[in-house]
């Protein structure tokens, strides 16, 4: 039993007085004398350097609305709790006991600025505009999502599972509190798909391998969110698919002479494919085409029989047109006799150029005709 009671309550702190477990009485900073003859008297100190409270009704009732703010969310509603300028905390659905008492120093001057600020935030929509850095920290991944699209992309917004809009490049934010929202990036930029190392076999029956690639970029965003769930599979598997069916129908040599013709017909059917599911097909070309071992060795051997044959030719144009030359000069030699004689004259003037001496075997009595001419 308690007759009288001194109370201090310091900054930062209020206290609530329970006279036989009821509440009585509310206490701001300060000293208190409190006398309750023949009654069971109890103080209950509650900090308010901490912005939330969590009192029950009894000591709630006593609270003044000055010092207390009572924030009631419904299940689309949210708030931000400022402390001191910063945000501090992400009020959810339910109610929050928020202080909004001032710390005023002793001996201050000027009148206190509130430290402590709650902002509703309306959530009931999709979009938003992204969040500051501090504000995004606090906020839980279930009310708010963002994507960033640099230049070159796009963004997807889906709305209840439901493709709601195609949204340029840039920074886009979207509340998840009423509805369920998903931001999915799509890259527009020109891609490389490469196909290697696949197996056909040509209609001649030989085995070989191909190396194709193809660049190809994304030409409608919402054709191939909503048709395609895997679109470089979808285009790998018609590469594939529209290789075999071309090689199957040529023989090797009619493939190895045209190979940019069949990539050309290669180009023409997968890029149909591709526009099915949104894909725009830019180029198309064959790589390399792998031969087996043996079957590499026998084209190089017909190869080379080949150029061998083509050297022979050659070789036997040019001795044909040779001899056909001389036969000619023949003929006109043998119906010029003066031209012989001329081209004794001249096989004689290039012998004497190349020797030094000239040695004559006369026949008897071929002296006294030798004439000598200085």
């Amino acid at each position: 039993m308690s007759f009288f009671m001194r109370v201090d309550v310091v900054q930062h702190e209020r206290a609530f007085v329970l006279v036989d477990e009821v509440p009585t009485r509310y206490l701001v900073p300060g000293r208190y004398r409190l006398t309750y003859p023949f009654r069971n008297v109890r103080v209950v100190r509650v900090a308010t350097g901490l912005p939330l409270a969590n009192l029950d009704a009894e000591l709630l009732a006593l609270v003044p609305p000055s010092d207390l703010q009572v924030v009631d969310l419904g299940a689309d509603e949210r708030a931000i709790l400022y402390h001191r300028g910063r945000p501090l905390k992400w009020l959810g659905r339910g109610q929050h006991q928020v202080w909004t008492v001032e710390h005023v120093p002793a001996r201050a001057l000027t009148p206190p600025t509130p430290t402590v600020r709650v902002e509703r935030v309306d959530t009931t929509g999709v979009s938003t505009t992204p969040l500051r850095d501090d504000v995004r920290a606090i906020v839980p991944a279930s009310d708010y999502v963002e994507a960033t699209a640099t230049e070159g992309s796009v963004t997807l917004r889906y709305v209840d599972g439901t493709l709601d809009a195609v949204l340029p490049a840039g920074r886009h934010a979207a509340w998840t509190v009423a509805h369920k929202v998903q931001l999915a990036v799509i890259d527009l930029r020109e891609r490389l798909l490469h196909v290697t190392g696949q197996e056909v076999m040509t209609q001649d029956r030989v085995t070989l391998r191909l190396n194709l690639s193809t660049a190809f970029r994304v030409a409608d965003a919402r054709r191939l969110a909503v048709v395609a769930r895997a679109p470089d599979d979808i285009l790998y598997l018609a590469m594939q698919l529209a290789a075999r069916e071309a090689v199957a129908t040529r023989t090797l040599d009619e493939l190895l002479a045209s190979r940019e013709a069949l990539a050309d017909g290669l180009f023409a059917q997968v890029k149909e494919r591709a526009e099915s599911v949104g894909l725009e097909l830019l180029r198309f070309g064959i790589k390399d085409v792998v031969l087996p071992g043996e079957m590499k060795e026998l084209l190089n051997r017909v190869i080379q029989a080949q150029k061998e044959a083509e050297a022979n030719v050659i070789t036997r144009r040019e001795e044909t047109a040779a001899t056909r030359s001389l036969a000619q000069t023949a003929k006109v030699l043998a119906e010029n006799p003066l031209l012989v004689r001329l081209k004794e004259l001249e096989a004689y003037k290039d012998l004497a150029a190349k020797v030094g001496q000239v040695h004559l075997v006369l026949g008897e009595g071929a002296v006294p005709s030798l004439q000598l001419k200085g």
